[in-house]
């Protein structure tokens, strides 16, 4: 979402997530919302899996991710590499890319050292992910399976990652679901 000089969009929104009111002025925010210089970020190493994540809230984007993880949490960048869009900040479906390619994540502790991090805006423990998100999360997969050399056992959940204590992605993204977007159910099964 473009960020109207007029506007208090990241800030509004930070106060939606909790953030007390006036802690990050917009002009802050608005900075904060730029990806930073990564040319001195650590590297991630070969690439083994891709870990799906919700952001468990009703709104956001790539933009206010990064405010949030900047400024909130005080890591360098958004956490994640990939953040699909339902429709609030961005469009229904739309991919939104984050963190350089070739950076370590922030996404999944024990897993960001290999693994890309690909969020879905929303909050799958109430509402499921739209019709939209999961064709677009379905060509993601697909394409990073190829580029990297993945098979399907390289998809997990946030919440399957070893040592991880969290619902996400919520109980209404499923690992099947992911699977189902890329064709690989169908394959399997038929």
């Amino acid at each position: 979402m473009a960020a109207s000089r007029d506007k208090p969009v990241y800030s509004r929104w930070l106060e939606k997530q909790g953030v007390p009111r006036g802690a990050y002025p917009e002009e802050v925010c608005r900075k904060a919302a730029v990806p930073p210089d990564s040319r001195n970020c650590p590297a991630l190493e070969a690439v083994k899996a891709v870990v799906l994540h919700h952001s468990a809230t009703e709104s956001g984007g790539a933009g206010a991710f990064r405010v949030f993880h900047r400024l909130v949490r005080g890591w360098d960048d958004l956490g994640y590499h990939f953040v699909i869009g339902n429709g609030t900040h961005t469009g229904d479906g739309v991919l939104e890319e984050g963190r350089p390619l070739r950076c370590r994540g922030a996404h999944a502790r024990g897993a960001n050292e290999f693994s890309l991090g690909v969020c879905l805006v929303g909050d799958f423990n109430k509402g499921k992910p739209t019709l939209r998100q999961m064709n677009t999360l379905g060509l993601l997969l697909g394409r990073l399976m190829k580029e990297y050399g993945l098979s399907e056992s390289a998809i997990m959940l946030h919440s399957q990652v070893m040592g991880s204590k969290t619902e996400c992605p919520g109980r209404n993204l499923t690992l099947a679901m992911a699977l189902q977007s890329i064709g690989l159910l169908e394959e399997r099964e038929g």
